[in-house]
């Protein structure tokens, strides 16, 4: 005899086939096949908050811009999912008392001031434009994404489950820039086939999703991989890297250091690739950080070693093309860097006009005015004015001189090489930040700054607790 619940589970069963199979005919078969897996991996993902996490980091690193095709106005993005699930798992942790505190990281009120900042300039910004649907979506992944601040110091609670979190972006960081390389080297057709894959999850197809300087094809190509944009996704490299290589110098690293060079070789090619001037300069400056506080001489032999190669790079046609690029950016004599020279200017009258809490999330009234710009600080100042951008740069600035100060007194081990890491690493989305505007715009890049940030500071809290112990 048919019992209730076995009814019901045939029922389900039926609904659910008649919906993959919906998907499978008139969407895509990789949807169906993707909610299936979905479907299949829930029951452990639900149960584990650490494989909820890595899943969010997943798809930062590898698919940023992933969404289900649905069709019905708005595509939820991947990242809308994993992060709905990961704040989910959290809320029921927290209810059912599995966790029985909320563990508040340091510098944890200056972050939420900025998050209710944040709140307050959209409700603001609504009377100078209505914002549309993508807007709304982009300013609720945003906020998720910097309240992985707090995510991320409850995940940290010993030196295990640091070194977890820390493996796991690094390992996804090279891993995608093994992918960006593999598809960079690959033929332009064969490329453009295998990057056409990813129209399943809502990814662009066409020529267009090979990138070239100026969106010239007899120019340098430029690495994307599954990133879409090459200045993003440099910038990701960037700060993945930085925040890998003081592993190369510690005493005791975490990662093995032979390793770790390797890795972070991987990452350095994969941005140089990106042809992304502004990353590679920020690379480079999260280097020197790390090379002043460890090593000098090291520091001293790469600096000689990259002009060795900027002066050889000259004499080769691929190498010459690519440090004309770098020359024309430094002295702003080709067209993406004039082009960025008027978007400051348009910035700057956009900020003089609603200077103090700036035009919101949304789009802007006036005609002669338009919210957008390639700098992360302008950016900020457009959209939530000259007080938010204050309290950005206060938080920056106080979050790496927490970071500063625990590394000065904490002992040589691994635990020290990853807060010299996220001193790089923020060092890296400064600089970076001058050129470009991702690491607000993105909510996948934002989220990355956010976790770099949980991260520093769940070391730091680890490193006081141990202290105040005598461990």
């Amino acid at each position: 005899m048919i019992t209730e619940e076995r009814t019901v589970m045939l029922w389900a069963g039926a609904a659910a086939t008649v919906l993959l199979t919906a998907l499978a005919v008139f969407v895509h078969p990789l949807v169906a096949a993707a909610l299936l897996a979905l479907a299949v991996a829930a029951p452990f993902v639900l149960r584990s908050v650490d494989l909820a996490f890595a899943a969010v980091l997943g798809v930062i690193t590898l698919l940023p811009f992933a969404a289900i095709p649905l069709g019905i106005g708005f595509n939820p993005t991947f990242l809308d999912l994993a992060m709905g699930v990961l704040y989910l798992i959290w809320a029921v942790r927290l209810a059912t008392r599995e966790q029985s505190t909320v563990r508040i990281p340091p510098l944890g009120t200056g972050a939420a001031g900025f998050i209710g900042l944040m709140l307050v300039a959209f409700v603001a910004g609504l009377a100078h434009g209505t914002p549309s649907k993508n807007q709304i979506r982009t300013f609720g992944e945003l906020v998720l994404g910097a309240g992985l601040f707090f995510i991320i110091a409850n995940l940290i609670f010993d030196r295990a489950s640091l070194r977890r979190v820390f493996l796991v972006l690094v390992a996804l960081g090279t891993a995608a820039a093994a992918i960006g390389l593999a598809l960079y080297v690959l033929p332009d057709g064969l490329e453009m086939r295998v990057l056409g894959l990813l129209r399943a999850v809502d990814y662009p197809t066409g020529p267009g999703i090979i990138r070239y300087i100026n969106d010239d094809p007899s120019r340098l190509q430029r690495a994307t991989g599954t990133a879409i944009d090459p200045n993003s996704f440099g910038g990701l490299l960037a700060v993945l890297g930085a925040l890998l290589a003081p592993q190369i110098v510690s005493r005791r690293p975490i990662v093995p250091r032979a390793l770790a060079l390797a890795m972070v070789g991987v990452m350095g090619v994969a941005v140089l690739a990106t042809v992304s001037r502004g990353s590679m300069l920020a690379l480079g400056v999260g280097l020197i950080v790390v090379g002043l506080a460890r090593d000098r001489r090291l520091l001293f032999a790469a600096l000689v070693g990259g002009a060795l190669l900027l002066a050889v790079a000259r004499f080769t046609p691929w190498t010459s093309a690519y440090v004309a690029n770098l020359t024309d950016g430094l002295l702003a004599q080709d067209r993406s860097t004039q082009m960025r020279l008027g978007e400051y200017k348009d910035a700057i009258e956009l900020i003089t006009r609603y200077p103090l809490l700036g035009v919101g999330f949304g789009g802007v009234r006036d005609i002669d005015l338009y919210r957008g710009v390639s700098s992360l600080y302008l950016i900020i100042a457009e959209t939530m004015g000259l007080v938010g951008l204050a309290a950005f740069v206060l938080f920056m600035a106080a979050a790496t001189l927490r970071l500063l100060l625990a590394w000065w007194t904490m002992p040589p081990d691994g635990l020290r090489a990853v807060v010299l890491g996220c001193i790089a690493a923020l060092a890296v989305a400064a600089v970076g930040g001058i050129f470009d505007h991702y690491f607000f715009t993105y909510p996948h890049a934002f989220a990355l700054l956010w976790l770099i940030l949980g991260l520093g500071m769940g070391a730091v809290r680890l490193s006081e607790g141990e202290e105040r112990t005598g461990s």
